[in-house]
């Protein structure tokens, strides 16, 4: 019964414009949250249970933060699809929460390796070209300096 709700969702998404790229994710994990519930024996909407849908979005074959994001939106996505066409009473899926992807913070040189990188190309530098060299890898040092304390 859940694939025929999965095929009307995913023409409606076509229907209201997804980008491809959004079908295709949620091709995927509507085809994992079928696959989930097929070894709990679970064959309705109805069933379905907020515990479930957050046993697939965090553990199931132990994704990571980004996948389980995704298996976020597309619960999301398709509950509210089922409750709209009424197929489900209640949206279950608002329940579990997007988890937080921290940023990640770009690797610096330190200040010592800078200066080891000028004075290992000063010590080349006898030509016009590698004087060259030596002003380029200035610059691009300051440069990163200036971009970081801004």
């Amino acid at each position: 019964m859940l694939n025929r709700y999965c095929s009307q969702f995913l023409a409606y998404c076509q229907l209201a414009d997804f980008s491809a790229r959004s079908i295709q994710a949620l091709t995927i994990r509507l085809n994992e949250l079928a696959n989930f519930l097929n070894i709990l024996k679970i064959r309705s909407g109805k069933r379905v249970s907020c515990r479930h849908l957050i046993d697939f979005a965090a553990a199931y074959k132990d994704p990571s933060i980004h996948v389980t994001k995704s298996r976020v939106w597309t619960l999301r996505q398709f509950f509210h699809f089922l409750t709209l066409h009424r197929h489900i009473q209640k949206n279950i899926a608002l329940k579990p929460p997007y988890p937080e992807i921290s940023k990640t913070v770009p690797q610096l040189l330190t200040t010592d390796q800078y200066n080891r990188l000028i004075c290992h190309f000063s010590e080349w530098a006898d030509s016009s070209i590698e004087l060259r060299n030596l002003i380029l890898i200035m610059l691009y040092i300051t440069t990163i300096k200036v971009l970081v304390i801004q």
